[in-house]
């Protein structure tokens, strides 16, 4: 899940959100969500070509609600729904959080259904652009998850994340896939600016491809003069070895272990924002190669508090890859 260069440093959805409350305000509904249009060579196709130029439109909208049982008890939920307008695929909307939970004392949540994964409040402190970013990840890391009952504690800078996931596909007895799942992550953001995350997760999988594990650590730092920084880094095991085809090289290859890390820079001023980024995974363990190699700039401009445009161009480094660009415009209510 991407978060916007000036949106992570000034602006929280609850400020932009419709909000209804009942005449107590011991009942609050609030309706959220964006609608956006993308133009540009935006994604790959077969061979890592880049595709032509053409354009994307996306929309999300999601309901939040949260009513107060009595002093220390509340019930909270989410609903929110991503809608994807594309004439090659067809119009599809997705689910892309759903659950309930309660909060216990304005520091505890638990929650079940389908909603963040622990491991995205490390990936949060790079994946902040609007069109790239969080390649460093991609394959190796559930953005959400279903079935997930999720322990949050936050508290004097503190964030304490812990869940578990029974996959679906784990219904039938003949399942090959991940079984279940769990994770956990710990952040700590200080007040001077500096903030720091470790995650972890592991994935129960069934036969031939055996369990796989992710850790990571991140840190950041932000200042009220509009800079931020950040850099992550981690590795994914595998039990068994797994196997990966490289369309340059033509043939297959066999590793157990994958390094990953992921950088950003930006600096924002007013209602403009610039950054830059920079994306790495590399297989360690039977096989060395690069899977990753990329550089990202962005640029975004706030028309007015719910609405920017911005660009972006990924740079890619890797051999017979193309790169990718692409410019939007994007409207929060």
């Amino acid at each position: 899940m991407t978060r916007a260069i000036l949106s992570l440093l000034f602006f929280t959805s609850s400020a932009m959100a419709v909000t209804w409350n009942t005449d107590d305000h011991q009942q609050v509904l609030e309706l959220h969500g964006k609608i956006q249009q993308e133009f540009g060579a935006l994604r790959y196709q077969p061979g890592y070509k880049a595709e032509s130029f053409g354009g994307d439109t996306m929309a999300s909208l999601g309901l939040s609600g949260a009513g107060r049982l009595n002093a220390d008890l509340i019930l909270i939920g989410e609903l929110s729904w991503d809608l994807v307008n594309d004439s090659r695929y067809g119009d599809q909307i997705y689910s892309d959080e759903a659950w309930l939970g309660v909060r216990i004392k304005d520091d505890l949540e638990l929650t079940v259904g389908r909603s963040d994964s622990t491991f995205n409040q490390l990936r949060d402190k790079t994946d902040v652009f609007n069109l790239f970013g969080g390649n460093a990840y991609a394959y190796l890391v559930d953005g959400t998850l279903d079935d997930h009952l999720k322990l949050t504690w936050a508290s004097d800078g503190w964030d304490l994340r812990a869940g578990y996931a029974f996959n679906d596909a784990n219904k039938q007895d003949n399942n090959d896939d991940t079984k279940a799942q769990y994770g956990g992550s710990l952040g700590y953001q200080a007040q001077n600016g500096l903030g720091a995350v470790v995650a972890y997760e592991n994935k129960r999988e069934g036969d031939p491809n055996s369990d796989v594990s992710n850790m990571a650590v991140g840190l950041s730092y932000q200042t009220p003069g509009g800079f931020y920084a950040a850099v992550t880094r981690g590795r994914t095991d595998f039990q068994n070895n797994w196997q990966v085809f490289s369309l340059k090289d033509n043939r297959l290859y066999s590793m157990r272990r994958v390094d990953y890390w992921e950088s950003v820079l930006s600096y924002s001023y007013e209602k403009v924002a610039f950054g830059v980024g920079y994306s790495r995974q590399s297989m360690r363990e039977n096989t060395h190669l690069h899977w990753v190699d990329e550089y990202i700039f962005a640029t975004e401009y706030y028309l007015m508090p719910k609405a920017k445009i911005y660009a972006e161009f990924l740079l890619n480094n890797m051999d017979d890859q193309d790169n990718l660009y692409g410019v939007g415009l994007q409207y929060y209510f």
